[in-house]
């Protein structure tokens, strides 16, 4: 068991990212191919084509949580409209 560092109880984390909403502003593309459970290859392709919004900072990929909210939001649209 993890113990949050914010509270210094020991009340149970999560070691990966069970839900958006307990992810950070900030995602690293290894955070989000885990989220989405895909290799981090996607993730830079979905990057470098534009699917996926992010930054650079420095030579590092950052992807901001809303972004992946978004790309979310969209895909399950996008699915109901096939459907639907």
């Amino acid at each position: 068991m993890l113990v949050s560092a914010r509270s210094g109880t020991s009340e149970p984390v999560d070691a990966a990212p069970q839900s958006l909403s307990k992810l950070g502003e900030i995602l690293t593309p290894g955070e989000v191919a885990a989220y989405l459970k895909v290799p981090k290859t996607t993730v830079y392709k979905m990057l470098r084509s534009g699917e996926l919004a992010g930054f650079k900072a420095g030579k590092h990929w950052r992807i901001p949580r809303v972004e992946l909210g978004a790309l979310v939001a969209c895909q399950s649209s996008k699915r109901q409209e096939q459907t639907g």
